[in-house]
C-alpha cells in the first residue's frame, strides 16, 4: 500500500465511526484528505484560538460541541513547526512519521481513542524511530 492509499484508508476509517461520533458529520475522505500532502485535517464548530503559545494557538479551536484535528505522515527530519511539538507521542508508518494532532469541545464524545484505533489499525506505530 503507497502512503497515499494508506491516509487514504484512514480517512475511510473515520467516515465510517461518524454515526457514532456527531462531530464527525461533516467529514469526508473527498474533502478532508490530501492525499498529495499526505494528510488529513478536520474542523467541527470551531472558532479563532483565543490563546497565544503553542500548537493550539495556531489551529482553530473547537467549541463546547465541536472538535479540530490533523493527522499526516512526513519526513523524520522535517523541520516544519508543526511536525516539532513537544510532548506528542512519536508515531511512525514505515518511514515516515506521524503527526496526530486534536483539539476536542468539553461536552463532545470523545473521538481520541477511536482514532488512535484506527492508526493502530492501519499500521501505525507509537514505537521505534
Amino acid at each position: 500500500m503507497t502512503y497515499e492509499q494508506a491516509i487514504q484508508s484512514i480517512a475511510d476509517d473515520i467516515e465510517k465511526i461518524e454515526r457514532d461520533f456527531p462531530q464527525l458529520k461533516d467529514f469526508s475522505t473527498r474533502e478532508h484528505c490530501d492525499p498529495e500532502r499526505l494528510s488529513i485535517s478536520y474542523g467541527y464548530h470551531t472558532h479563532q484560538p483565543q490563546r497565544v503559545g503553542g500548537w493550539s494557538s495556531a489551529v482553530p479551536n473547537p467549541d463546547d460541541d465541536g472538535v479540530w484535528f490533523y493527522i499526516d505522515f512526513h519526513d523524520p527530519d522535517s523541520m516544519a513547526q508543526i511536525h516539532t511539538q513537544p510532548g506528542v507521542t512519536e508515531r511512525r508508518y514505515r518511514d515516515k512519521r506521524v503527526m496526530f494532532l486534536i483539539l476536542e469541545g468539553e461536552s463532545s464524545k470523545s473521538l481520541f481513542g477511536a482514532l488512535e484505533e484506527i492508526l493502530k489499525n492501519r499500521g501505525i506505530s507509537t514505537h521505534g524511530f
